[in-house]
């Protein structure tokens, strides 16, 4: 799975990845990324969707970076249900 969330910090394919570095650089990365984790765009987003919530004025109800964070334990919600949520943050 490494060489997916490389390829993804880097904007290319996996294919791509793979034709282009060689198995020395790809082991360099993996260390650096043992050392150094690469960022996941995943919590990059819900960073910023904290900040444009707290700078909207809604800095008391500011939910948590997991909130936005898609996971696969979420049971779904049915629309009723997104509505609902969505009506708490105007409060």
């Amino acid at each position: 799975m490494f060489q997916y969330r490389l390829a993804l910090a880097l904007g290319m394919s996996v294919r791509r990845l793979l034709m282009e570095v060689d198995s020395r650089e790809l082991a360099t990365w993996a260390e650096f990324d043992r050392r150094y984790p690469l960022e996941n765009p995943w919590r990059q987003t819900a960073r910023i969707c904290r900040v444009i919530m707290a700078a909207s004025g809604n800095y008391k109800r500011v939910p948590e970076e997991e909130v936005f964070i898609p996971a696969s334990k979420k049971p779904r919600q049915s629309q009723e249900q997104m509505f609902a949520e969505l009506m708490k943050l105007q409060q």
